[in-house]
C-alpha cells in the first residue's frame, strides 16, 4: 500500500468542467461525460483551503472536475484561498 501524497501546492492541472463552468455535481455526472474514475477529481473546501482529491469524497463538497492526466487515488493537492 502506498502513502497518501499531499501537496500544498496550487492544483497544476487544467480543469475540465461543464461546458456552463460549472463543476461536476457527481462523480457519476464526470463519468457520464466520457470521463475514466482516475480523471476525476473531487474539490473540497474546509477552513479557506481547496482540496482536489479522488473522487470518492464527499464531506465538505463543492463538485468534481477532470483533468487530461490521469492520478493514483492517493495524490491530493491543498490550496490555500487567503
Amino acid at each position: 500500500m502506498s502513502a497518501i501524497k499531499i501537496h500544498t501546492e496550487e492544483f497544476p492541472y487544467e480543469e475540465i468542467r461543464k461546458e456552463s463552468g460549472d463543476y461536476f455535481s457527481s462523480w457519476q455526472e464526470a463519468k457520464d461525460a466520457g470521463f475514466d474514475d482516475n480523471q476525476i477529481w473531487s474539490v473540497t473546501e474546509y477552513e479557506d483551503t481547496f482540496c482536489y482529491g479522488a473522487p470518492q469524497h464527499y464531506i465538505n463538497h463543492i463538485g468534481h472536475i477532470a483533468t487530461k492526466e490521469r492520478h493514483d487515488f492517493e495524490t491530493y493537492y491543498e490550496e490555500n484561498i487567503r
